[in-house]
């Protein structure tokens, strides 16, 4: 009986120590509150955009511009809802002419319901359910994402987490240009 307790109790002391362990991990994935506020400001190129190939199909509720910068959003995606935040709060980037949102999401509703959460009607904007206009007319796959288009063909594409940032780079761009 002594030999059941002790093998009992050797169990029981490793579930311990991996339960620890699995804390330990998941405290390590896990952004701390503190650091929220911090975000990458890394922008980063898109490499698998088909640079110079016109849009053959322009989304309704999204205002036909030669020149435009598309804002590729998910509803699933934690980033995608800091860069809504960022677009709408205070003082936001509402003077940010020429900007849309593609707001890639399963259904509609969900869409809509997103860019009410957020309040970004100020923008104009489209739901792209199932993702299937990003990915078909500007080749994109995942979110954030910003696509240039100038004179009605794609220019560039970035990866960012910081719509500042993003903002920055645009307009360092288009001073080279």
């Amino acid at each position: 009986m002594l030999v059941v307790f002790a093998f009992a109790l050797l169990v029981l002391a490793a579930a311990i120590v991996v339960l620890f362990a699995m804390f330990g991990e998941l405290a390590s994935r896990v952004r701390d509150p503190a650091s929220a506020h911090q975000r990458d400001s890394r922008v980063e190129p898109l490499e698998d955009l088909q640079v110079g190939r016109a849009l053959e199909v322009w989304p309704n509720g999204m205002p036909h511009s030669d020149d435009a910068t598309l804002l590729v959003l998910s509803t699933s995606c934690e980033s995608c809802r800091d860069v809504a935040t960022q677009l709408s709060s205070d003082p936001g980037h509402s003077d940010w002419e020429g900007v849309g949102l593609v707001i890639s999401t399963a259904g509609r509703q969900t869409g809509e319901n997103f860019i009410a959460d957020f309040h970004l009607e100020g923008f104009p904007h489209f739901v792209d359910e199932g993702g299937d206009w990003s990915r078909e007319e500007l080749g994109v796959q995942q979110s954030p994402t910003a696509v240039v288009v100038r004179s009605g063909l794609l220019d560039s594409a970035y990866v960012f987490n910081d719509v500042s940032s993003l903002r920055s780079t645009l307009q360092q761009q288009k001073e080279v240009v």
